[in-house]
């Protein structure tokens, strides 16, 4: 795969992430200091809009600028997001579905007391700890409805996706089903 089509990728994917395409100054900079706030890395304004096409450009990209997106998006690095980006179009030209190249965690790899951090926008969050294969305690809770001390189910976590949750139990009160991060996505899962 070439180049370009990586790059392109990489775009859509981090609007994916934001739900929406930025195209004014305000957008560009919300997207400038989320990309801080996720991986402590900051781009410029001038390199960001080089990237999203919005400043002629016919250079090539700063590794650190690929690598400092890419992970923002969750992933490892520019160049196996490329690999895996070729894999996908390798395996499936479809629009409507596809595969999620080092996205997604599969909450079943927690053992009992292993914990992690999910964050999405505005500041919103939790952490969880493993109690039992792929139930969790809510440890703390940010800006959600999810409260300290639920035991929750959750079988996957995807970067950019909303977070699903079922089974929820709240002291002697049930819950069937709760969904987070419904606009933005996940931007982190960070184990703790």
């Amino acid at each position: 795969m070439g180049k370009n089509n990586a790059l392109e990728a990489l775009v859509k994917i981090t609007n994916e992430k934001l739900g929406y395409e930025p195209a004014t100054p305000s957008e560009f900079n919300e997207l400038l200091r989320r990309i801080k706030n996720t991986t402590g890395d900051s781009l410029s304004l001038s390199s960001v809009k080089r990237l999203w096409g919005y400043v002629k450009y016919n250079g090539d990209f700063s590794h650190t600028t690929l690598n400092i997106l890419v992970r923002f998006n969750g992933m490892k690095d520019w160049e196996s997001f490329k690999r895996n980006i070729e894999k996908d179009v390798a395996v499936t030209n479809d629009e409507d579905s596809g595969f999620h190249p080092d996205t997604m965690v599969d909450t079943g790899k927690y053992n009992p007391g292993d914990r992690f951090e999910l964050s999405w926008n505005d500041g919103k969050g939790c952490e969880m700890e493993c109690v039992e294969h792929m139930r969790f305690r809510v440890l703390k809770s940010q800006n959600i409805k999810l409260k300290e001390g639920d035991i929750v189910t959750l079988h996957t976590l995807c970067i950019g996706h909303p977070i699903y949750i079922s089974d929820i139990q709240r002291g002697d009160l049930h819950f069937a089903s709760y969904i987070g991060a419904k606009k933005s996505g996940l931007q982190s899962i960070t184990d703790a």
